[in-house]
């Protein structure tokens, strides 16, 4: 069966809303990482190259976060504007009730749940899982990187390296290196030479052409001298980051085999985005309403205040959980069911009946 006029108008004015509202947050969130990330890359940490990379992988682990509450503000936002211009006041005079509208919201409501559970269940943390091996690729590359003529460059305690020109293709011209192992200095000259990482081995590999090597230590006559065609020099091991490590970018079947605290405490906090936003649309109708040619964004800075308190309590209560403090049900459960009474309970006081049985036309102020 087709959705009724009212249901596809309700929906019109719900997917504007969520729209614009879902596009100034997820711009928001962009420009504070864009800004994380440009400033890494000012300080060397990442090559600028990676900038767009990470800002898109990391928007794609979040986005199911932000949802929740863009959806939950454009319900306040497009029935807050129904209330004001009279028009639920108009559809309650034809006996049009809360269910009729909560069949619009709903509409809107449950595949976009759905699809939330998707991005924070799998796409999510596998975005995550990508953004962290793109990191360590970046911060491996950006060593080099930031390499300039007529300086000398640490890797760590062990290695320095002087750079006297860099040609257009990146390659180095007049390299000196030294470095200090088992007691003895070991010393590279060489015409030029290029870096390389993972080719000859795992880490990063300074290698130079027809060149010198000494080893030996100063003011002592016994060095060994070896001229060489090509010579690698390992400047630093892979980055000890491991992909996937971390609870937030594992698999959810990992985390079901995991079966300990803080694998139920991260399931209960993945799947929190899309029972909330479940909750917070039922929510949506009571706080929305308001008297005609009320405030405009009234009812939006109490939205604001809700979510905040919503999202902080489920990040506690798993917090808790991972830590054993509390039991299976200690987690996020108990707030989505506290949750649900205080919105049922607004339901019930603010629309006069229960949310179970048909809307009267007098019943809403």
């Amino acid at each position: 069966m087709g959705l009724n006029r009212l249901t596809r108008y309700l929906l019109r004015e719900l997917m504007l809303a969520w729209a614009a509202v879902t596009l100034v947050l997820v711009v928001v969130l962009l420009t504070n990482r864009l800004i994380q990330f440009m400033a890494d890359a000012a300080s060397g940490e990442i090559p600028p190259s990676v900038i767009f990379t990470l800002l898109g992988l990391k928007a794609a682990a979040n986005i199911g976060v932000v949802l929740p509450g863009s959806f939950f503000l454009a319900v306040v936002l497009a029935l807050g504007r129904l209330y004001r211009d009279s028009e639920i006041t108009a559809m309650a005079g034809c006996g049009i009730g809360p269910n009729r509208i909560y069949r619009g919201i709903f509409a809107l409501a449950v595949p976009l749940a759905l699809g939330v559970a998707v991005l924070t269940l799998s796409l999510g943390p596998a975005a995550e899982r990508q953004a962290d091996r793109v990191l360590a690729n970046a911060e491996q590359q950006a060593r080099f990187g930031g390499v300039q003529p007529g300086r000398f460059l640490n890797f760590g305690d062990q290695t320095t390296v002087y750079v006297g020109q860099l040609g257009a293709d990146g390659g180095m011209q007049g390299l000196f290196a030294e470095r200090r192992v088992d007691g003895q200095w070991q010393i590279w000259v060489a015409e030029g030479g290029r870096r390389v990482a993972n080719a000859l081995g795992p880490g990063e590999f300074l290698v130079l052409d027809n060149g010198w090597r000494y080893d030996g230590n100063p003011g002592e006559a016994a060095w060994r001298v070896m001229e060489y065609a090509e010579h690698g020099i390992r400047v630093a091991m892979p980055a000890p980051v491991e992909p996937g490590v971390g609870m937030d970018s594992r698999g959810a079947t990992a985390l079901i085999e995991q079966a300990d605290a803080a694998a139920w405490a991260e399931l209960q906090r993945r799947l929190s985005p899309a029972v909330m936003l479940l909750v917070l649309a039922l929510a949506g109708l009571p706080l929305a309403q308001s008297a005609p040619r009320s405030g405009r964004f009234g009812r939006v800075v109490i939205a604001v205040l809700v979510f905040m308190v919503y999202f902080n309590l489920i990040y506690t209560a798993a917090d808790w959980l991972e830590s054993g403090r509390v039991g299976l049900l200690g987690g996020p459960v108990w707030v989505h069911g506290l949750a649900l009474l205080i919105t049922a309970a607004a339901v019930v006081v603010r629309l006069g009946v229960s949310p179970l049985r048909r809307w009267q036309p007098g019943a809403a102020g």
